[in-house]
């Protein structure tokens, strides 16, 4: 196996390990009653934005636009695909030169489809804002180069472990060259970007040749490798959250809620994961849905909540007849 195979067996396992931890969170319900009613809905409203029938949309300003743009495009998941294995047992340089460069092609390919996709989805504010196709497609090339360049300081940063500042620092100076890309003032964003593109030069300096910081690439790429499953199970339930802080002991009333029994029954739904996360998904959606869907349509979002909190009832009634704890306390208040 060549150090290309062995790359592309190692994004192979890391995708399926993802596709697993999806499929463990979002069972067939899930997806029939949200993702695809949601996609279905974005689909509408995304038509009724060509056709300029949304006009709220002209009304947000460039800055708002910025600022969203930025938040989807300026993250850095990026890391390389060396292990410790490769340094400490096969400790062969052309290897590690070769994973570094396959990161970096992925990486940029990654990039390109996060960046069509919300260059897509942002065209029609553009084109209805007056903007012609080769400016949409200048404005495309230079944000695409513009969030490489990003990307790659601050990953460059991170991994010397520089101060917080900088770092903050190279993001606001980009984010100021994308809002100059939108209002359309190509000295500030030329200025800028030659500015990011000599820091980046900089700062990227042997990269590849001399692996100076290969300790802290290792552990920043562990770190992000796990990162996604441990932040989507803990927050589905299916792990607990790991907290440092000390909460105090919360010790109710056995008859707070009108009796024992209802009042266990209350408190352990509230505090299991699994439930009260789904609150927190499901009740921003709905208010959301009713800032956004038009006519008599927000009638329906009230009675799919209804609907959802009637299946909750009825499954969380059931587990707990079949409780032996509450079995125990129904027996007892019978006798």
């Amino acid at each position: 196996m060549n150090e290309h195979q062995l790359f592309v067996r190692r994004v192979r396992t890391h995708v399926t390990k993802q596709w697993k931890t999806w499929r463990l969170i979002l069972d067939w319900t899930v997806v029939l009653y949200g993702v695809i009613p949601f996609a279905i809905f974005l689909g509408y409203q995304y038509r009724l934005l060509w056709q300029g029938e949304i006009e709220w949309v002209s009304q947000v300003p460039m800055f708002v636009w910025a600022l969203g743009i930025g938040i989807v495009l300026l993250r850095n998941p990026f890391f390389v695909w060396v292990e410790r294995a490769d340094v400490t047992l096969v400790a062969k340089r052309s290897l590690i030169d070769k994973l570094k460069h396959d990161s970096l092609l992925y990486q940029a390919l990654k990039l390109g489809a996060m960046f069509l996709f919300v260059l897509s989805a942002f065209m029609p504010v553009l084109w209805l804002d007056g903007w012609s196709v080769a400016s949409i497609f200048a404005f495309g090339v230079s944000l695409l180069f513009l969030t490489g360049i990003h990307t790659w300081i601050r990953y460059q940063l991170t991994v010397r472990r520089s101060h917080w500042m900088l770092r903050v620092t190279a993001t606001c100076v980009t984010f100021v060259c994308m809002y100059a890309l939108l209002i359309d003032s190509p000295l500030w964003s030329a200025v800028l970007g030659s500015g990011l593109v000599a820091f980046a030069m900089y700062v990227g300096e042997g990269w590849l040749s001399r692996h100076p910081y290969l300790s802290q690439e290792l552990e920043r790429s562990e770190a992000l490798r796990t990162a996604f499953d441990r932040a989507l199970l803990s927050t589905s339930g299916a792990i607990e959250k790991p907290s440092r802080r000390k909460r105090p002991l919360y010790r109710p009333r056995p008859n707070r809620f009108g009796t024992a029994r209802r009042t266990t029954a209350i408190l352990l739904y509230i505090r299991t994961p699994r439930h009260r996360n789904l609150w927190l998904r499901l009740i921003p959606l709905a208010v959301t849905g009713m800032l956004l869907v038009p006519s008599w349509f927000k009638l329906l979002i009230p009675l799919y909540v209804g609907y959802v909190m009637w299946q909750e009832r009825q499954a969380f009634k059931q587990e707990m007849e079949r409780h032996p704890f509450f079995r125990a306390i129904q027996e007892r208040t019978h006798s």
